[in-house]
């Protein structure tokens, strides 16, 4: 499987501590994730991205890029491939506008979904696809069902929060309904979404964590954020966050403070930094991972 980070600050920072150098870096995760690494990110009003089929931890350029790039949005993903090449067109995240797109997991039998999911990509989407992995396909499924739920074809318009993750649990939910219909072991989809603005994460079948709370920021001093909730031990009730981390392991914990997201959740930051969370159904139950994968998780 892969590792996931993601991040949205309300000033704009360097990853590179994360990435390269902090306590379990995606740098170091990567070791165990060798099959190519994606730096996605907000620069101004576009979305840039940055792939390898290096492993991350031994690429010179992800090294550079880590330590160069500045930003109050990120998505990064360090991959070990389960279905397509090693090929850096099969690198996450996947771009379209300013939306930014990463999955950690796998649509088992996918290529009995395939089909099923082009019937549901927007034509105009359908030539973009350019690598052969079920990730960048279950994008473009995610992507049309945003915009049928009323973000920008473009991809470049403003979005509501709420709305985009409706729709992403509504696309998530009709492709595990069509997998079991079909007979298929249940997909696993934790994905990473974002446009910038607003940034989506939802877990289903592999871990994913969040931290909001420091213990302690280098940075406390110079940063211009004029409110700090982000050094209060405990998230204040109702308040809006400066900033968000989610990841599929833990990173610096000597700096940040991490929670589990529960199974089946998808957690919302909305573009005034209200976080906010959706818990499944009642009697929703996780996809499970099949023993023949466990090792690559």
């Amino acid at each position: 499987m892969c590792r996931l980070f993601g991040f949205r600050s309300a000033v704009p920072s360097r990853a590179h501590h994360s990435l390269l150098s902090a306590e379990n870096a995606l740098a170091l995760q990567s070791t165990a994730h060798p099959d190519g690494w994606g730096i996605g990110w907000i620069t101004g009003d576009d979305a840039y991205v940055v792939k390898s089929a290096n492993p991350a931890h031994a690429c010179e350029r992800f090294r550079r890029a880590s330590a160069r790039l500045t930003s109050h949005t990120f998505v990064v993903h360090v991959r070990r491939a389960t279905v397509g090449h090693v090929d850096h067109l099969n690198a996450h995240p996947f771009r379209f506008g300013r939306w930014l797109f990463a999955h950690n997991g796998t649509l088992f039998g996918f290529e009995q979904l395939q089909a099923w999911m082009l019937e549901r990509i927007h034509p105009a989407f359908q030539p973009l696809i350019l690598g052969d992995t079920d990730s960048e396909h279950l994008f473009y499924y995610v992507l049309s069902a945003l915009i049928d739920a009323g973000a920008d074809r473009d991809g470049r318009g403003h979005s509501c929060a709420s709305t985009a993750a409706s729709a992403l649990r509504g696309a998530l939910a009709a492709l595990d309904a069509q997998a079991v219909a079909l007979g298929l072991e249940r997909p696993i989809t934790n994905v990473l979404v974002t446009d910038g603005e607003i940034f989506l994460g939802h877990r289903a079948g592999m871990p994913l964590l969040l931290s909001t709370q420091k213990r302690h920021c280098g940075e406390a001093e110079t940063c211009p954020e004029p409110l700090k909730p982000c050094l209060e031990p405990v998230r204040p009730p109702g308040a809006a966050v400066n900033h968000l981390l989610l990841a599929s392991e833990r990173i610096a914990t000597d700096q940040n403070l991490w929670e589990e997201v529960p199974e089946g959740t998808t957690v919302v930051l909305d573009q005034a930094f209200g976080l906010s969370f959706i818990e499944p159904p009642e009697g929703w139950t996780a996809p499970e991972l099949p023993a023949r994968y466990r090792s690559a998780s």
